[in-house]
């Protein structure tokens, strides 16, 4: 049973590293043009990035453990991303998907699902 309770940690530590990763590149895409006059507005986006580094290396950790098969978990740090993003990136700006990226989109969940099914 103790597997089974390092794949879920490893899939909510990764979920929230992820979601956190995604929120501090978008974050900081939309600094201001002026940012090297104030260089402070960085402080922010970069201490999210790092706990979410923390967060991403001890999901793989957990996961590794867990599993005994990095490919597993590599999808599964893939699959989040394809899915959170766009959720994070919409909720952030409210913007959606201009067609390259809706195509490139199911192209990357149709490759994911090759390498899953494969």
């Amino acid at each position: 049973m103790r597997n089974n309770y390092g794949i879920v940690a490893s899939l909510v530590l990764m979920a929230f590293g992820e979601v956190l990763t995604i929120y501090s590149e978008v974050y900081a895409s939309r600094l201001p043009s002026g940012l090297w006059a104030s260089p402070e507005l960085l402080i922010k986006p970069m201490l999210m990035i790092c706990i979410a580094g923390i967060s991403l290396i001890v999901a793989y950790w957990l996961g590794y453990q867990a599993t005994r098969n990095i490919w597993v978990i590599t999808v599964a740090s893939l699959t989040m991303l394809l899915i959170l993003e766009p959720i994070v990136i919409y909720a952030m700006l409210g913007e959606a998907p201009q067609r390259g990226a809706i195509i490139g989109f199911v192209l990357g969940a149709v490759g994911l699902l090759c390498t899953v099914l494969l």
